[in-house]
This record gives C-alpha cells, structure tokens and sequence, in this order.
C-alpha cells in the first residue's frame, strides 16, 4: 500500500487519536479521592451528628460558612469592619488637609482641563530639558 505525502496527514490525526485516547484509558484506571487530597480526621463532621463532648456544645458559634441545608440570603448587608467616620469627623479632617495643602504651598488643580493640560505638558518639556542638562552634566 502506497501513501503520498497528503496521505500522511490522516495518519498522523489517526495515531493522535490513538494515542489520546490510550491515555484516557489509562487515567481512568487511576482515581483521585477527597482522601487523598484531605485525610479523614481533617474532614468536618457531617451536620446531622451530634458532638460526642459536652465542651463542644457549650462552645461559641464559629463565624464563617455553615451547613444548614438551605440557600444562603444573599440580600442581607454585612456588617462593616469598621466604624464609618462621622459627619464632624469629616468636617475636621477635610479642614486638616486644606490648611496643610496651604501649608506646604500647594495649588489646586484649576477647573479649565485644557489649561491643565497644557500646564502639564510644558512641565514634562522643561522637566525633561533640566533632566538631559543633569545627565550631560554628570550629576
């Protein structure tokens, strides 16, 4: 049987296939458990038992996910990790930082972007002459 060079593309496809699906086969031999991954004393105890030690039962609820049996609420808010800051709170520290940015001499932004703009672009200009005079310099 002779096979031209074209030919030879379907027998590559048909030995990838082969080899494929041989490997499928022998993974299937092999199985993965959750005992594997976790050994047993790890594992929590199912949700229908009760625990064995009074000290247990006594014991504080432990925060995060438990097994109820029904869908969680997922339109109930969180509570906050911290306390929200207070209306006076506010006031006191936007007075801080204005009379700091005074302080140090520090200018707002101006309100027209496109003189922003153009402030920032004659900055970087004459930021990157005085940078080349430097390095010219050898400083």
């Amino acid at each position: 049987m002779k096979f031209n060079r074209h030919g030879r593309i379907f027998q590559v496809a048909a030995l990838g296939l082969l080899l494929t699906c041989q490997a499928g086969a022998l993974a299937g031999c092999m199985s993965a458990s959750l005992e594997d991954a976790a050994p047993v004393a790890t594992l929590p105890a199912p949700a229908n038992t009760a625990p064995a030690n009074t000290a247990e039962t006594n014991a504080a609820p432990i925060a995060g996910a438990r097994l109820t049996g029904e869908y969680p609420n997922l339109n109930v808010a969180p509570d906050s990790a911290a306390t929200p800051i207070t209306a006076g709170e506010k006031e006191t520290l936007t007075r801080d930082l204005t009379a700091t940015r005074k302080r140090l001499g520090a200018s707002t932004p101006s309100g027209n972007p496109a003189a922003e703009a153009d402030r920032l672009r004659k900055l970087a200009k004459t930021h990157a002459q005085r940078r080349l005079e430097e390095i010219e310099r050898g400083e």
